[in-house]
């Protein structure tokens, strides 16, 4: 059996993900207003051109010793103070915007995953800074989507049609998160207003064949019907693109693509 050596071990520790409770208040206030956070933009591939169209930013932060920090955790202790979540939040996709490699693979388009929580509590604004900033850039050499990532209960749907409502007022495109999978809340209205469906196809596959297979199948051919995009997120081997390629999914994403992550911190 192959040992790993001290400096291996070393290496693989340092790489782990650390959750944001192993450090004091005081060294995740410093994460925050040090902003020590970037981006991973992962890739969105169209399937019958097979190439990268567009990319999806994904939040990541760092301790103090750029240690990575568990960004789930992380979300999950900022959702305790709403006013640090909007703050950390709004600057997260000024950050995401801005380091967007634009023309990278030919691809223009950016996904950016909006906290409907962050979104809502900006609403106490007499202007809305999320809204200002994505009319800002909605229009420029980037194609911006706005993916709204919370729609697990009723609340969250109704509120997830509110943050739709307000960006088509203003012009941007919005996409709406895990249509279709157990925990999410499908609601028409929202589908009907999206731009882009997103699905994830890992989650729909732990169904039985046939309900995995009609329910894209449905989602796909709805979506066509009303001009909305498909995205099929976790797609992590070439026979999961294939079965999203048999389908007529437009667009997908996933572990067999992350060779072309781009992180920047």
């Amino acid at each position: 059996m192959n040992a790993f050596n001290h400096a291996e071990l070393s290496a693989i520790r340092f790489n782990q993900p650390l959750a944001p409770l192993g450090l004091s208040p005081i060294e995740l206030l410093e994460v925050l207003l040090e902003q020590n956070f970037g981006v991973e933009y992962r890739p969105i591939v169209s399937v019958q051109a097979e190439e990268v169209t567009g990319y999806q930013a994904a939040a990541r932060f760092w301790a103090r010793d750029m240690r990575p920090l568990d960004t789930g955790r992380m979300f999950a202790y900022l959702h305790q103070n709403p006013l640090l979540l909007f703050h950390t939040e709004l600057q997260m996709k000024r950050r995401q915007i801005e380091r967007f490699p634009l023309g990278q693979h030919a691809a223009n388009q950016l996904m950016l995953d909006l906290d409907i929580d962050s979104f809502m509590e900006a609403e106490q604004e007499p202007s809305n800074p999320f809204i200002e900033l994505f009319k800002l850039h909605s229009w420029s050499e980037r194609e911006l989507v706005i993916n709204l990532v919370e729609n697990h209960h009723t609340a969250d749907a109704g509120r997830s049609q509110r943050v739709i409502e307000l960006m088509q007022q203003n012009g941007i495109a919005v996409a709406m998160e895990d249509a279709g999978v157990r925990w999410g809340m499908f609601s028409l209205s929202a589908f009907l207003d999206a731009s882009i469906i997103k699905f994830n196809g890992l989650e729909l596959q732990r169904l039985n064949a046939s309900a995995a297979e009609a329910t894209v199948d449905w989602l796909v051919s709805a979506a066509r019907r009303v001009g909305v995009q498909t995205l099929m997120s976790g797609v992590s081997d070439c026979h999961q693109f294939e079965w999203a390629k048999r389908l007529g999914v437009d667009c997908v994403q996933g572990r067999l693509f992350e060779r072309q992550n781009i992180a920047i911190r």
